[in-house]
């Protein structure tokens, strides 16, 4: 199980990613919107950050910066999340130095394989949901 913290303007579709990623028995917790993320991104035992690219005032790679300045001892692995094409936000990934990234509009199995893989820990097969 791992310490998820999701940074998202969009609370429909990182609701969502939430209830799958609780599914897959993970802790997880919500942050909508840049502003204010930066302390929740503090808490102590956070394994990953999953970091919507494109918010209204401060975006990911931006938000990504603050984190990381702000981020004391703690260094969470932190995946790129967007709805745009996969060679560009795999670039971008890149040059900002996230350990990924996920495509808003990839499947849920995809998804909660990735970021088990990024994590170290084994994919779990998900139950359908009613």
């Amino acid at each position: 199980m791992a310490t998820i913290l999701i940074i998202d303007d969009d609370p429909i579709y990182a609701g969502m990613l939430q209830q799958r990623l609780e599914r897959a028995g993970h802790q997880v917790s919500l942050h909508v919107g840049p502003f204010g993320s930066t302390l929740a991104a503090r808490r102590p035992g956070l394994d990953l950050i999953i970091l919507d690219v494109f918010m209204p005032g401060l975006d990911g790679p931006a938000l990504l910066d603050l984190i990381r300045k702000d981020g004391g001892s703690s260094r969470p692995k932190v995946v790129f999340c967007s709805s745009m094409d996969a060679e560009s936000l795999s670039e971008l990934a890149a040059r900002h130095q996230a350990s990924g990234f996920i495509a808003k509009s990839a499947a849920r199995e995809h998804v909660i394989e990735s970021l088990e893989r990024l994590l170290g820990a084994p994919a779990r097969s998900l139950k359908p949901q009613p």
